[in-house]
């Protein structure tokens, strides 16, 4: 089945979710669940199989949006270094500013300050955003070996 893109003018509503990045595989980018360790501090991929310590972890940007265009709301999920230009920094960095900068403000209170943060930056802005979307058969067209009754 083939991917078509199509561009189209949103503006944002709100956020799905407070995620604003994620610790990603270096090889396929999924998520990397980072609790879960071995006896050596090393994370695994479960999809493709990539391992790295968990100080080596990558991270990467996914902001999950409601946006609406001709009165239709529907969500948008946008992914990586697409974003850095938003942030001024790859998703790894921010990560690090967030969890481990030394300083009177607890990592919770910077993750919900970051998270706010997006919210006034995105919210009610309009974005030209690029979607794919896998292409139907026509209606009418049969599948190969359906019985057409």
């Amino acid at each position: 089945m083939s991917v078509r893109r199509a561009l189209v003018d949103c503006a944002v509503l709100s956020l799905q979710d407070s995620c604003v990045f994620y610790p990603c595989c270096k090889s396929c980018f999924s998520r990397i669940d980072t609790d879960q360790l071995d006896t050596t501090t090393r994370c695994r991929c479960s999809r493709c199989g990539y391992r790295c310590l968990r100080d080596q972890v990558d991270y990467r940007y996914r902001l999950s949006l409601w946006v609406t265009r001709d009165s239709c709301i529907f969500g948008v999920t946008v992914f990586g270094n697409s974003l850095n230009a938003f942030f001024g920094i790859h998703a790894s960095e921010l990560q690090k500013l967030v969890e481990h900068l030394e300083g009177p403000v607890e990592p919770a209170t910077r993750s919900r300050l970051l998270v706010k943060a997006v919210r006034d930056c995105f919210i009610g802005r309009h974005f030209i955003f690029v979607l794919e979307m896998a292409e139907l058969p026509p209606l009418g067209e049969q599948v190969a070996g359906s019985n057409p009754s």
